[in-house]
């Protein structure tokens, strides 16, 4: 697959790069990612991942554009209240780059349907925003053995981590089981400042993209925590368990029941 004159001209400056050129270029070209939410993470990574010309994205987010998201979900205006933010993100992004397949998907990710959903992606991009649904996409990406790029916002702190199946931990390696019901605020009750939910996008996508096109990744068994009270940066190393439930040696389905919406993003 060759670039044409018009991708050659758009890639230019990623082009340029001295480790990356066509034969990245064509990599992500070729690819197929998934990006699981479309709201304060899913906006920044669903850009950036159009920007360096991921072939195909999908956008799964059943939501429909609230007023109270506008202060970090800068894809969408005033006149899109009410509308589905999945939708709405895939037209806006493919008028920035027609060079590229971009899809809505307005369905809920649940347990039950997140195997089948997930399946066959060259990555996933998690911008969910509860634990029901954050836990659902681990364990199907665990089981489908699709590459996992993690984050999560609360108030001025955020996290990211990149999974590689059966190579790294998952999520669930680091947090087995999720916390009790109402322990963890949602964003409605402790806030949340949108240039937290940009910062870890931006990383969920940066790790993505050089995951794609061949280059290391700096996020494998690493929890990056940042504290933008602070501006630290702290890097956790992590472990991949053997008896983890997701990735481990069997397989055991564990879902989480509790509703927590908004959790995060």
């Amino acid at each position: 697959m060759s670039l044409s004159l018009e991708e050659i001209k758009r890639y230019s400056r990623q082009l340029v790069l001295p480790d990356f050129g066509s034969r990245e270029q064509n990599r992500l070209k070729k690819a197929k990612v998934a990006v699981t939410g479309a709201g304060g993470l899913g906006c920044p990574i669903s850009t950036y991942l159009t920007l360096a010309g991921v072939g195909r994205i999908d956008i799964i987010d059943m939501d429909k554009l609230d007023l109270t998201n506008l202060n970090r979900q800068f894809l969408y205006s005033v006149e899109d209240i009410g509308k589905p933010k999945a939708e709405l993100a895939a037209k806006r992004l493919s008028e920035i780059n027609p060079e590229i397949e971009i899809n809505g998907i307005t369905e809920m990710i649940t347990y039950d349907n997140a195997f089948d959903l997930l399946k066959g992606y060259d990555a996933v991009v998690d911008g969910t925003d509860n634990f029901p649904v954050r836990y659902a996409v681990n364990d199907a990406c665990a089981v489908n053995r699709v590459p996992l790029f993690h984050g999560a916002v609360l108030m001025y702190e955020g996290r990211a981590m990149s999974i590689i199946p059966k190579e790294t931990a998952c999520f669930r390696c680091v947090f087995p089981e999720a916390p009790p019901a109402g322990t963890v605020p949602t964003c409605r009750e402790a806030g949340v400042i949108g240039a937290m939910t940009g910062m870890v996008g931006a990383i969920q996508a940066l790790e993505a993209i050089r995951y794609l096109a061949g280059k290391e990744i700096a996020l494998k068994n690493t929890l990056l925590v940042i504290n933008a009270d602070t501006m630290d940066f702290d890097k956790i190393k992590v472990t991949r368990k053997e008896d983890c439930t997701a990735c481990g040696e069997k397989f055991i389905a564990k879902p989480v029941v509790y509703v927590c919406e908004d959790e995060g993003n």
